[in-house]
């Protein structure tokens, strides 16, 4: 465990089976532009650009790339909220680029998606209770044992107190809210759970609390991850596998300690390059000075003849 927290590498080491649950092959998305004039033409901006992808059965594939490179547009194709320019996308062996109606709403029961800002995905006017239980509303499905006792079950799974479940979503802080949007996620038994940067939104000491949840969530129900991320301090704890994005294509993908620790592209070392590090020599003087501190705490609290000890020590 990392010193803000995090279980480092939990979800690495899950043994996530080699069976492929999801397969984009050929992803484009384009965006029309309006010309410069009245008389000039409108021509396209590709998004994402003939982005393959694999998920596989119990694993996180982290999707990393700065702003701007696509991630979250292919993310959002992956999980049908967006319609692909061209392409196709598999979900257990079954080609549902073009689901609609019921099909479509079946297909969302296995997917679910979890937003960077919990605030703007829940209804303010909504209580917890109807916010959880809305995708099961939404698709028909009875709420098992009852709506109360279902959504005080999937509060106490996700750490929030099952009292607040008539609260509203601007009764509770940051990291709260999205503890909701995550127990809404789990609420229909998803196979495949987008993050869309889920985390990057909260604090460091909240992220690693959500962080080790996902972690927890996905080891007890076996469900994957496609974690969209830029954060690669935050990814290298979550991560089985990563794929690199650059202006909407694929430019590198690996297991996490392959891309982490030998990466391929050049892109890919510029993003690690980027990434914060500690001066090893600071680094060795603060872990000297707390271990002095704590020796000089122990000594004046069994020593009480000398009650300054600790005072003069710090």
């Amino acid at each position: 465990m990392t010193a803000d927290g995090i279980s480092t590498g939990a979800t690495a080491t899950i043994a996530a089976s080699d069976a492929v649950l999801c397969r984009a092959t050929g992803l484009v998305k384009e965006f029309p532009t309006s010309g410069g004039g009245l008389l000039s033409r409108g021509g396209s901006f590709r998004a994402v650009d003939d982005v393959d992808l694999e998920i596989r059965r119990g694993e996180t594939l982290a999707l990393v790339g700065e702003s701007g490179s696509g991630k979250s547009t292919a993310a959002r194709l992956v999980a049908r909220l967006m319609e692909p320019t061209s392409g196709t996308i598999e979900f257990e062996g079954r080609d549902v680029t073009s689901l609609r109606g019921r099909d479509l709403h079946a297909f969302r029961s296995d997917v679910q998606v979890i937003f960077q800002d919990p605030f703007s995905s829940l209804n303010p006017k909504h209580t917890v209770e109807r916010l959880v239980t809305a995708p099961l509303r939404y698709q028909n499905r009875k709420v098992p044992g009852g709506v109360r006792d279902f959504t005080r079950q999937l509060m106490e799974r996700v750490g929030l107190n099952p009292d607040h479940s008539d609260r509203y979503p601007s009764q509770f802080s940051g990291g709260q809210a999205q503890r909701i949007g995550i127990a809404r996620a789990l609420a229909v038994g998803p196979k495949l759970v987008v993050c869309d940067e889920a985390v990057s939104a909260l604090d460091v000491s909240v992220q690693a609390q959500v962080i080790n949840l996902l972690t927890t969530l996905q080891r007890d129900e076996g469900f994957a991850y496609l974690f969209i991320a830029h954060d690669l301090a935050v990814v290298r704890q979550i991560a089985t596998r990563i794929s690199v994005m650059s202006r909407g294509a694929i430019v590198e993908t690996g297991d996490r300690d392959r891309v982490f620790e030998s990466p391929q592209h050049e892109y890919t070392r510029t993003l690690l390059a980027a990434v914060p590090r500690i001066n090893p020599e600071w680094d060795r003087r603060r872990r000297a000075a707390e271990k002095a501190r704590r020796e000089a705490a122990r000594t004046a609290a069994s020593d009480p003849a000398r009650p300054d000890t600790a005072t003069e020590a710090s």
